[in-house]
């Protein structure tokens, strides 16, 4: 029988507290990477899965964009499913890694909620940013379907420029001006304004329609009315349409023709788009919201 002597006892000790050591620091390693990216796996039937190269994966992930225009949906990273199964269950969220040291901020996220077999989708996220700067994006993607389950945590930094103002809104001030208000900063947009062309005492049968695109677009920064050239002395204002936003504000006191009282107001919004006379006539404002009447 071999003895075991105190030296290859020591030894053996001293490889031991070696292989611990190698195990721990492999574990803080995989800990500080996590905060970059990281990924995980698991199936219940031993799928050996590459989770390290983001274009082998079976979890595929791909950037695809560099620059975001402020206030425009842009597609930024492109997930592809290239496991051997649909996952019918599939989450991204979309955060920002430095939220307080930026002045963007993330206004919407449209993400895949599955991702079938050898099928690829885009995350599209739109920015808003009053300044041209880097944001960096956290891509949060869990996946499960068919017995395997995936998630991947990705870093991307895209730079965000400020795009045009976003309109949240018009405010009237009686029924002859009105201010856009937007978001962000000011600036021009493509707007039609509907007028009538003289203060509707009666219903009126008849509006006008003053177009402002291309050279001569809306300054958000100053009134409506300073802005129709020439400005005509005798009319009201019944909505503004702004037809690359989708959406148009109508007087809050419009009644199918008629203002109720023509005071001030924040416009009701109203996005079937675009704006008719005839559907204008049959318009009303009623408890926010715009109601029009069946054509006869």
């Amino acid at each position: 029988m071999r003895r075991l002597t105190r030296g290859s006892s020591t030894r053996r000790s001293s490889v031991l507290r070696t292989l611990c050591l190698v195990l721990a620091l492999a574990a803080v390693a995989g800990l500080a990477f996590g905060t970059a990216g990281f990924s995980a796996m698991s199936a219940d039937r031993g799928l050996a899965v590459n989770v390290t190269d983001d274009e082998t994966a079976y979890l595929g992930y791909e950037p695809v964009a560099d620059d975001v225009q402020g206030g425009e949906p842009t597609a930024v990273v492109e997930y592809r499913n290239q496991f051997a199964e649909d996952l019918g269950e599939f989450r991204v969220n979309v955060s920002m890694v430095d939220p307080a040291d930026t002045e963007a901020a993330i206004r919407t996220v449209d993400a895949p909620d599955r991702l079938d077999e050898g099928a690829a989708s885009a995350v599209d996220v739109t920015l808003g940013c009053p300044v041209e700067e880097d944001v960096t994006l956290l891509f949060d993607a869990d996946g499960s379907g068919g017995g395997v389950s995936v998630s991947v945590d990705r870093v991307h930094t895209v730079t965000c420029v400020p795009g045009g103002p976003t309109v949240t809104g018009v405010k009237f001030s009686g029924a002859g001006n009105a201010q856009v208000e937007t978001r962000e900063a000011d600036g021009e947009v493509s707007a039609r304004v509907w007028v009538a062309e003289k203060p509707p005492q009666d219903a009126v049968t008849e509006l006008s329609k003053v177009t402002l695109d291309t050279a001569e677009k809306l300054d958000t920064g100053a009134p409506v009315r300073s802005q129709i050239d020439p400005p005509p002395k005798n009319w009201t204002i019944v909505a503004v349409e702004f037809p690359d936003a989708g959406v148009a504000y109508l007087h809050p006191e419009w009644n199918a023709g008629v203002y109720d009282a023509p005071r001030s107001g924040s416009g009701v919004a109203y996005g079937d788009l675009p704006l008719t006379e005839d559907v204008l006539l049959r318009a009303s404002a009623t408890d926010g919201e715009v109601v029009v009447a069946s054509s006869r």
